[in-house]
């Protein structure tokens, strides 16, 4: 990306002065070159505004502006390269120094008077520089800049300062982002293709279903909708979600498809064994294909094609849905079935697709107040979903008045000329709305190209690595690695997210700590930084960028193959990602990137021959190599002053650290999950500027003599944010985790406590010994009370969990809002304090076979003093989603109903009252508790149940929207779900009593062993597939919509009396369909179909629809003899299966 002027300068000439207030620039003998330094940095700030602006579109100013990015890019180097000299001629002095002067960034230039051979070096760069600059500054004269621009305003630097310190601000969003749907068009959208999609036509060929419309226009939140249908997962066995790039590798694709249908690609590289291997995984049942973002008809016709088609003529039925921008695409596809074209948003969805951008108090009277500017903003989005989201992520920023929404209204940017035709001046828009420091966030990202996820944790500490998050104003370089620098960054990432500029990825919607950027947007980040930044997507690597000074370069993972030697030209890198598979060869070095302050690298084979070369990285921050063949870091990698950051994850090569880490010590992160590191160096401790440590190996030093590191000598990292401690059963007394001073790290939001199962039989003699130990270790790991997400994996052997997390000492930790117990092998209680974390968001319980009942103190009311009284406080408050997984003898969940209004309480006193979705998998369960179910618990709208073998009823949840109900063998009722919309039904075969469902929609039952219908389907509407022992549907009064497919001993349809539609599949055995007086339409679909049906004399519908085989097809349009049949029938159309 591009640095944003108006960011990089301040920074810039922050260095410059704390060089000038330490008299450096004396001791060198070169103070009026600073002070010429500092004045010109002075001077040339006054224009950087206006030209960030003009350059977008301004090529002359472009060029201008590059100069200026170069002369900061220097300044940068030659501060750095001080510091490395001033470093080596202090290590020279025993780490002694004579002059009292406090530690600074830049103190250490001071020691260049020791050498006046550097010391002349360095003025001469400065005076070079400064040369430069000159230049530069009397060039600006010719743009007529105007410096009277101001910079990012006021009141959005003091929002942006409140999101920095907000906990979470993120939207709240479902599986399906549900801020991207509105209206009844994307509802209608998705039935409509759910029913092509499902319709089964028994033909071997292929069919493609597409969806289209431009870039933003909702095409990929419509796939997925349809793609997460109840339906669909039931109706293909097999479902495969392919992203396709622009430039895409054709290995790489095919991989992508067989690991996302469920199969191990071994890594083959070998285009017709990768074909062939998809062809068997396609085969093994009825599958659909979604290829989300074609551009051309290449990657089908070339590449999934012939696998597609093969396994299809096994799995008739089986279906291709494709987004795409080209209406042309599908007849070049050669396939096509259905084309579904995507409309603009009508006014009054995209007035409720804006509200639901802004946070919940700016909506309030938004009706009545902003409405007629808001609808005047709507109109230049013209319709388009993403537009609408991304201006109302930049309106939620703005206070809600008319004023603030008419400035936006009325900016010049809705009008910018230059862009290309295919960018989109609303989402330049909302970049221009940004201050300078989130624009440089914000273009880094376009770094991550499409179908590569943005990691928080990874991208911010790119960020920092940069240069681009820096400590308020006012904070003096001494306190930059004293300041919170991630908490800064965190802020940016969340303001990214709520101006949609980029997206939670699905599984991540509560956290946002995994997201996407949409293609439209994408291509305006990429667009702006294109003088810096090149994303290599195919073989572009050798070509693209020999006329620019690249500064960031990122291969993208569908580039089959990279020559070294090509990547080696680009010396002026500061950012190097790498994403696919490089040609590495003996000699190869990183020795050529001198100015590298990120490198990233993963799935790369034969990358170990590198290690030697990475002291040669003077620049380098950032470190990160992931399922890589690395087997070692350099021994001297203390030489590596700057690094802040090392990943190593999953490099299962990795067998050690080296002992001169301890020195690297503005060491900021060190990650080490997934190696087989099982020990780092002793003097860890004094790595005190660290904030992450994961993957950390523990090891036992009962005495002080061993050379590594211990669990104690944690201690001093007083600054870890995230900390991931391995192997805890080895630790064989409390004193050593009390030494490591947990509790006292106040900055610590993720703590993940691992242990690996202990050997032996724990129950046995001895046992009880490691059941105590255990126990008394995890006390002693008591965390501070500002952590965020805790996580207990692994095999812990105690009985009971710790003291504090139980009651009172559990209301301490008020910050906490992810807890994950997964393995608790001998524990037969949980703890009552978890009900009193006032912020938990997300509780998971997962293996836990002692635990055989949850009594009332699990979600038990508390209460403390106000004043006179006592205030009733909420148990479980905040929580969301609540997972109980495995609890394999769990038996009876008591819980005490002071809900109700009757025993006084108030409303605050609902357990749960946020609960979303409750999720209860392979237990004994008889019965929910009925203070569960309660209409004061109007969020919990999903209610998932999956091998309960003991569950006899589920009843009185109002609010319940979705319901899966699996392996039930015992269920006999389900009623009183009112607002119950879709249900899955599976193997439950004792259910009986089905009633009290007045929304339903949609209902699924699997059962292949029923030969009747249960007579609570009565009222419902009707789908029945894949039945092989149904006989017959009689006697459902109510039910007005009927799909039967795949019942091949079904004889008889009978006594439906509100019976309007209705699809009959493969049903050969039919023979009596009657009692039907309401039917309008009927689709029969069987292509093996030679005569018609005598029951069609029998129904009078208004439209008969029927799909057959070819030679059919002919014969009935050419009134044969079997017309005679449908003669009654107003309108009858043929079609061909």
């Amino acid at each position: 990306m591009a640095a944003v002027l108006d960011a990089l300068a301040p920074y810039v000439k922050k260095l410059i002065t704390d060089m000038a207030e330490e008299e450096v620039s004396i001791l060198l003998g070169v103070s009026s070159e600073i002070t010429r330094l500092e004045d010109n940095m002075e001077s040339l700030k006054a224009f950087l505004n206006d030209a960030e602006r003009r350059r977008i579109t301004d090529q002359s100013v472009q060029r201008w502006t590059r100069k200026v990015r170069d002369g900061m890019y220097e300044a940068t180097d030659i501060i750095d390269l001080c510091q490395i000299e001033a470093d080596k001629r202090r290590d020279s002095r025993g780490g002694n120094m004579e002059e009292k002067v406090p530690v600074r960034c830049l103190q250490p230039l001071l020691f260049c008077l020791r050498n006046p051979v550097y010391a002349h070096e360095i003025g001469s760069r400065i005076r070079e520089l400064n040369q430069q600059l000159d230049g530069i500054r009397k060039g600006a004269s010719e743009f007529s800049f105007n410096i009277n621009l101001g910079s990012y305003p006021e009141r959005r630097m003091l929002h942006d300062d409140a999101a920095l310190s907000s906990a979470s601000i993120c939207k709240t969003r479902s599986q399906v982002d549900e801020s991207a749907i509105v209206g009844e068009e994307i509802e209608r959208g998705t039935k409509e293709l759910v029913q092509v999609l499902t319709k089964d036509d028994n033909n071997h060929n292929i069919k493609v279903v597409s969806v289209i419309g431009t870039g933003g226009m909702g095409k990929t939140t419509l796939a997925q909708k349809i793609f997460n249908d109840s339906t669909i997962q039931e109706h293909f066995k097999t479902k495969v979600w392919l992203s396709i790039t622009q430039h895409f590798d054709e290995a790489e694709l095919l991989r992508t498809a067989i690991e996302n249908a469920g199969r191990d690609h071994g890594r083959r590289h070998d285009k017709s064994t990768l074909t062939g291997t998809l062809i068997d995984t396609l085969s093994g049942g009825r599958f659909l294909l979604v290829m989300d973002d074609v551009w051309s008809e290449k990657a089908w016709n070339d590449v999934l094609s012939t696998p597609v088609r093969n396994a299809s003529r096994k799995q008739p039925g089986s279906r291709v849905l494709v987004t795409t921008r080209s209406a042309h695409l599908p007849q070049q596809m050669q396939a096509p079935l259905h084309q579904h074209r995507v409309r603009p948003l009508g006014e009054d969805d995209a007035w409720s697709l804006l509200k639901k951008q802004l946070q919940p108090d700016q909506v309030v009277g938004i009706d009545e107040q902003l409405k007629n500017v808001g609808m005047e903003i709507l109109k230049k989005c013209d319709g388009l979903p993403l537009a609408i989201k991304v201006i109302g992520g930049l309106l939620s920023t703005r206070f809600p008045s008319e004023g603030e929404w008419k400035a936006v209204l009325k900016s010049h940017a809705w009008s910018i000329a230059g862009l290309p035709p295919q960018l989109d001046n609303r989402i330049y828009l909302s970049y221009e709305d940004l201050s300078p420091q989130l624009k440089q966030c914000f273009l880094y990202c376009s770094l991550f190209s499409k179908g590569k996820d943005i990691f928080k944790n990874e991208v911010t500490h790119m960020w920092i690595s940069e240069g681009y998050i820096q400590p308020p104003d006012g904070s003096s370089s001494t306190s930059s690695h004293e300041y919170g620098l991630e908490d800064i960054a965190a802020g940016y990432y969340r303001q990214l997210i709520n101006r949609n500029l980029i997206e939670p990825a699905e599984a991540f919607s509560y956290t946002g700590n995994k997201c996407t950027m949409h293609d439209v947007v994408r291509s305006l980040a990429e667009y702006v930084a294109r003088e810096e930044s090149l994303v290599v997507d195919k073989e572009q690597a050798a070509t693209s960028g020999t006329g620019m000074l690249v500064r960031r370069l990122s291969i993208g993972q569908t580039v089959s193959g990279v020559e070294w030697a090509v990547l080696q030209r680009q010396e002026a890198l500061r950012t190097l990602i790498i994403n696919s598979r490089v040609n590495f060869e003996p000699g190869d070095s990183l020795g050529s990137f001198s100015s590298l302050r990120v490198l990233y690298i993963i799935r790369s084979v034969n990358s170990d021959g590198l290690v030697a070369s990475l002291t040669k990285l003077k620049h380098l921050r950032y470190l990160h190599l992931e399922d890589t063949d690395i087997s070692r870091l350099p021994d001297d990698i203390h030489n590596m002053k700057f690094l802040l950051h090392i990943h190593l994850l999953y490099c299962k090569k990795l067998g050690h650290v080296p002992s001169s880490i301890i020195k690297l010590k503005h060491l900021r992160s060190l990650k080490i999950t997934g190696s087989n590191v099982s020990v780092v160096p002793k003097g860890f401790g004094g790595l005190t500027n660290l904030r992450s440590l994961c993957g950390f190996p523990v090891h036992v030093d009962m005495d002080g003599s061993s050379s590594w590191c211990s669990l104690q000598e944690l201690a001093p990292l007083s600054q870890l944010r995230e900390l991931e401690l391995d192997g805890l059963e080895k630790v064989p007394a409390s004193w050593m985790a009390e030494k490591a001073m947990i509790g006292s790290k106040g900055h610590l939001i993720i703590l993940s406590l691992s242990y690996r199962p202990t050997r032996g039989y724990i129950f046995g003699p001895g046992g009880e010994a490691v059941q105590q130990q255990q126990h008394s270790v995890m006390e002693k790991l008591h965390p501070p009370t500002c952590l965020e997400t805790l996580t207990v994996d692994g095999g812990y052997s105690g009985r009971h969990l710790p003291n504090w997390m139980h009651a009172p000492a559990s209301m301490d930790f008020k910050s906490l809002r992810y807890l994950k117990l997964v393995n608790l092998r001998c524990c037969s209680q949980l703890p009552n304090g978890l009900c009193r974390l006032p912020i938990l968001e997300g509780l998971t319980i997962e293996d836990a076979p002692y635990i055989k009942n949850v009594g009332p103190e699990f979600q038990a009311s508390s209460s403390f003093a106000a004043g006179d009284s006592a205030a009733i406080v909420a148990p479980f408050p905040k929580l969301r989603c609540l997972q109980w997984i495995r609890l394999c003898r769990w038996q009876v969940w008591e819980w005490n109903d002071n809900d109700s209004e009757e025993q006084g309480q108030t409303k605050a006193a609902i357990a749960m009252p946020c609960l979303e979705l409750l999720y209860i998998k392979n237990c004994k369960l008889s019965c929910l508790p009925p203070g569960l179910a309660n209409s004061k618990r109007p969020a919990l709208r999903r209610l998932n149940l999956y091998e309960l073998p003991n569950l006899i009823s589920v009843e009185n949840f109002p609010s319940v929207v979705e319901l899966d109900v699996f392996e039930c063998p015992k269920l006999k009722s389900i009623s009183s779900l009112s607002m119950l919309q879709k249900v899955r039904i599976s193997k439950c075969p004792k259910l009986e009593v089905f009633e009290g469902v007045p929304a339903l929609d949609s209902l699924i039952l699997i059962n292949n062993t029923m030969f009747t219908l249960p007579g609570y389907l009565q009222d419902l509407l009707l789908n029945l597939y894949e039945l092989p022992n149904l006989i017959s549907v009689e006697n459902f009064p109510s039910v007005v919509e009927l799909d039967v497919f795949e019942c091949p001993k079904l004889k008889i349809i009978s006594s439906l009396s509100m019976l309007q539609k209705v699809r009959i599949s493969k049903c050969p055995k039919l023979e009596v369909f009657e009692g039907v007086p309401a039917l309008d339409s009927l689709i029969l679909i069987n292509n093996t179909m030679f005569t018609l049906p005598g029951y069609l004399q029998d129904v009078n519908p208004r439209y008969l629809g029927l799909y057959c085989h070819k030679s059919m097809h002919f014969a009935f349009s050419q009134l044969s003899h079997e017309c005679y049949k449908t003669t009654h029938i107003p309108i009858v159309e043929y079609f061909e299966c």
